[in-house]
């Protein structure tokens, strides 16, 4: 789990640096969303505590940055 969760900090802090373009920011977190969807779908995850542990982190990190985008 520690290298799933250090892969998803180190996502996190890609979106920090780009999101102060609304475009880039909003097509990167896109593939964060796809990544999730992907690793547990393949398995990834050990445990469904650690899907929720992620979940949480996208939650707080990641959709809460998701303020006056649009989307067509």
């Amino acid at each position: 789990m520690e290298k799933i969760l250090k892969k998803y900090n180190t996502l996190i802090k890609k979106l920090n640096d780009v999101n102060d373009d609304n475009e880039s920011g909003h097509m990167f977190q896109d593939e964060i969303y796809r990544k999730f969807i992907k690793d547990i779908s393949t398995n990834k995850f050990d445990k469904i505590e650690d899907i929720k542990e992620i979940a949480k982190l996208l939650n707080k990190n990641v959709i809460s940055k998701d303020v006056d985008r649009w989307y067509s």
